[in-house]
């Protein structure tokens, strides 16, 4: 995502949270462009529904893709606005997964303390994958650091741009 004002005071909602949607909003579209090595990326979209990053991520996955998802994302910020944690993690269910599978799986996300608290309190991806997933046997089967990386070229760029279509290519150039 792109921030027009990355300077954004976002006051707090009643429950102490952040309110992110009164700075995303809620008029608007959610896209994905992904490329899975193919001749042209893959590119869905689904309507805000929230403004709520995770929610929208979540409702994403269950119209464009319609894959049941759970998307938990936080940051936890200092009082001079610098970020104290931040992360997130992203439960999918296979086909076939039966309502005991969900409803564990549920239970389990609903006891959780909020991601950004878990990451300042020192746990690790592994911990809280099993932390959300307890009563299920996980396995790891890969890990890796985190890292941008950009394998783009021109091709690619002008594929990428093909795919957002005439119309928001024009809107783009025309707002700079």
């Amino acid at each position: 995502g792109y921030a027009a004002n990355p300077v954004v005071e976002i006051p707090l909602k009643t429950n102490g949270k952040l309110d992110v949607s009164g700075a995303v909003g809620t008029q608007g579209m959610l896209y994905v462009m992904r490329d899975s090595g193919g001749a042209e990326p893959y590119v869905g979209c689904t309507p805000l529904v929230s403004g709520e990053i995770a929610e929208d991520i979540t409702q994403y996955y269950a119209v464009s893709e319609q894959v049941p998802t759970v998307c938990s994302l936080g940051v936890l910020v200092n009082p001079d606005l610098t970020v104290a944690s931040a992360g997130g993690f992203l439960v999918q269910l296979l086909p076939g997964a039966d309502d005991s599978v969900i409803d564990r799986l549920e239970a389990n996300i609903n006891k959780l303390p909020a991601v950004s608290q878990m990451i300042a309190d020192g746990m690790t991806p592994e911990q809280i994958a099993f932390a959300a997933l307890e009563g299920f046997e996980p396995e790891i089967l890969d890990s890796r650091a985190a890292e941008y990386r950009c394998d783009c070229s021109r091709d690619r760029m002008r594929r990428a741009l093909v795919s957002l279509g005439q119309e928001e290519l024009a809107r783009m150039v025309e707002e700079g």
